[in-house]
């Protein structure tokens, strides 16, 4: 090539930048793995691999995740079937009417200003929903809850946040814990009008609990 000669181009292959979705993903992936290992040593809890915290509330299995919308769910197993419920806030919308859930009235306008119960048989539904449930469900954060089989399953919030889980789970328990096992004849039936009735006499007439005594200091 001639002295002062311009060399002559050279056509190079376009190399794409590499593409940072791949990194970025797995930066979430790891910092919402991170923060939920936190809260699983904050409670006590366990993290499974697939990012379930699995614990307990007053002895009631919990399982608490998030589902594709990032919502947060929580689950408790019943030691039988439960009556087939729904409960909604009062603004997330119609129902479906084609699936032999009837909505119930409580008669407790604080409650009822707030969620929509329906249930299959709504006597069994009201038995359920007494005043310390809904007492607890008014004050726990707003949530929706069906149950499906064993299981009691609530969605609510964005997130998983230990104080929100604690607080759902409790209000959940205590729905369970309210649902009349005694009266069951197995695992699978639900119980007659009448036994629950029973039941529910039963444990009005339970005396209350006198508080512990404490010893007073000097």
């Amino acid at each position: 090539m001639a002295a002062g000669s311009v060399p002559p181009l050279v056509s190079m292959p376009y190399a794409r930048p590499l593409s940072r979705r791949p990194v970025v993903s797995w930066l979430i992936d790891s910092t919402r793995r991170g923060r939920l290992r936190r809260y699983a040593r904050a409670m006590g809890w366990h993290l499974t691999t697939d990012g379930v915290l699995v614990g307990d509330v007053d002895g009631v299995a919990v399982r608490a995740y998030e589902d594709r919308k990032h919502v947060a769910v929580v689950e408790l197993v019943a030691p039988a079937s439960l009556p087939r419920l729904e409960l909604r806030p009062k603004d997330a919308g119609a129902a479906s009417v084609v699936d032999g859930l009837r909505v119930v009235h409580t008669g407790d306008p604080r409650f009822d200003d707030v969620y929509v119960l329906r249930a299959a048989e709504p006597w069994l539904a009201r038995a359920i929903f007494d005043n310390p449930v809904r007492d607890a469900m008014v004050s726990a954060p707003l949530q929706s809850v069906t149950t499906v089989g064993e299981r009691l399953i609530a969605r609510g919030g964005k997130g998983l946040d230990p104080l929100d889980i604690f607080a759902r789970g409790t209000a959940l328990r205590l729905l369970m814990q309210s649902v009349p096992w005694e009266a069951y004849s197995d695992r699978r039936s639900i119980p007659t009008q009448q036994a629950v009735q029973e039941v529910v006499r039963a444990r009005q007439m339970r005396p209350v609990e006198p508080l512990p005594s404490i010893g007073r200091r000097a």
